[in-house]
């Protein structure tokens, strides 16, 4: 049977357009909600990395302070401090690693008769690739600027709207902006594109409402303890590395241990600890991209009842054809590849329309939250289609059976 004539016959299946309403729905409706979750999956992850407030490196290990028991406070009162990433920076079991420490203050910003309350952060030159932070206008912090603590800073985009407003790049110009948080005034030499939470919220640990200075001028003003409240560890790409991660966090534990005469009172995390939000988003992504494979299921279901009506019209047709001596395996094999010919002609119109939906859903989500790409994933195309294509020939295989099972006589004598 050549594939026109495989074609001819399945366009006979779906003669009737209420039937072939009725045999497509399923596999249209299972193919493009594969196509369709897969991509409102890819962008909707996407859009929380671009929204995240924290930092975004995956090859990151990050340190924060933790409670302690009264007797271990007694023992000690160091905490985490610039010392500790400089005594991490230069450990050698580390491969050259890079560490960063940061300090954050809540606190309030005035310019001329406005203000607003925000988070006073220290920031160093790395802290913008740190978070993947971009600028709308003018320049970020440098290294001249901690090497003379210099009293300068980078505003978030909220910041900025709200204490002098109008287009940011007049961050650049001649005339110097200035503000005042507390007690002293900082010299404004840039602005932060908008960096908005999925949400709502009124406190100030957002990047829209922070305040990025020096870290020397931070700790030299107000901060005369070097005291830090995250440091960050990020491996040298360019340097192999062969220890694993569980190494390396046995390394930076023994060597903050040590400068904190035993007491344990800072957390470890990386992406083995983050590793559970991953966990929970996959789950989600195969709960919602099950309910495809159920609509698909459905389909087949149709497909099926179908099919055995089809066999049902077309009897005299299959005794004919055992007549001139066509065999059984034939008329199972001609049913059985209308069936899959059937099903799947509805995943690539299924997997078409996914396709479409995604895009305008895409255009639609990008005017509530602001930017959402437009994705398309490969494998959901090619998992919709291979599922529509293996329920047409599970379920197609019943009504092939049947009339491969059809006796030529009885078949001939059918009205």
């Amino acid at each position: 049977m050549s594939p026109l004539d495989l074609l001819h016959e399945a366009r006979a299946v779906v003669a009737h357009r209420t039937r072939a309403a009725l045999t497509l729905l399923g596999i249209v409706i299972g193919a493009g909600a594969i196509v369709l979750l897969s991509s409102l999956l890819a962008g909707g992850e996407e859009a929380l990395l671009r929204a995240s407030q924290q930092a975004v490196e995956a090859d990151l290990i990050q340190i924060r302070p933790a409670e302690v028991s009264l007797g271990d406070r007694r023992r000690a009162r160091r905490e985490l401090s610039r010392d500790d990433a400089r005594a991490l920076a230069g450990s050698r079991a580390l491969g050259g690693a890079a560490a960063l420490s940061e300090s954050a203050r809540p606190t309030e910003a005035r310019a001329g008769r406005k203000t607003k309350r925000i988070t006073l952060v220290s920031a160093a030159p790395a802290t913008p690739a740190l978070y993947a932070l971009e600028l709308a206008a003018g320049r970020s912090l440098g290294e001249g600027d901690l090497a003379a603590r210099r009293r300068v800073c980078v505003v978030g985009h909220e910041v900025w709207a709200e204490l002098f407003g109008g287009p940011p790049a007049r961050a650049a110009a001649a005339e110097a902006l200035h503000l005042v948080a507390e007690g002293h005034v900082w010299t404004v030499v840039g602005v932060l594109k908008d960096r908005p939470i999925l949400g709502s919220t009124r406190g100030t640990d957002l990047w829209n409402r922070r305040v990025l200075v020096p870290e020397t001028t931070y700790d030299a003003l107000l901060s005369p303890e070097h005291r830090a409240d995250r440091l960050y560890v990020r491996r040298d790409p360019r340097v192999e590395v062969r220890s694993p991660r569980a190494v390396l966090r046995g390394v930076i534990e023994a060597t903050l241990l040590r400068r904190h005469h035993g007491v344990k009172n800072f957390t470890i995390e990386d992406e083995d600890t983050r590793g559970r939000e991953a966990l929970v988003l996959g789950v989600i992504e195969g709960l919602l991209l099950s309910t495809g494979v159920v609509a698909l299921v459905v389909g087949g279901i149709n497909v099926m009842n179908i099919m055995l009506v089809t066999v049902t019209e077309r009897t005299r047709e299959i005794g004919v054809r055992r007549a001139v001596g066509a065999s059984p395996r034939a008329i199972l094999l001609q049913f059985l590849c209308e069936a899959a010919a059937v099903s799947l002609l509805g995943g690539v119109i299924g997997v078409l329309s996914g396709v479409g939906v995604s895009w305008l859903s895409g255009r639609l989500l990008a005017r509530v939250v602001g930017r959402w790409d437009f994705h398309v994933e490969p494998w959901s195309i090619a998992l919709g289609l291979g599922l529509s294509l293996v329920v047409g020939v599970v379920f197609g295989l019943y009504p092939a059976w049947r009339a491969a099972r059809l006796a030529p006589v009885e078949a001939l004598r059918a009205e």
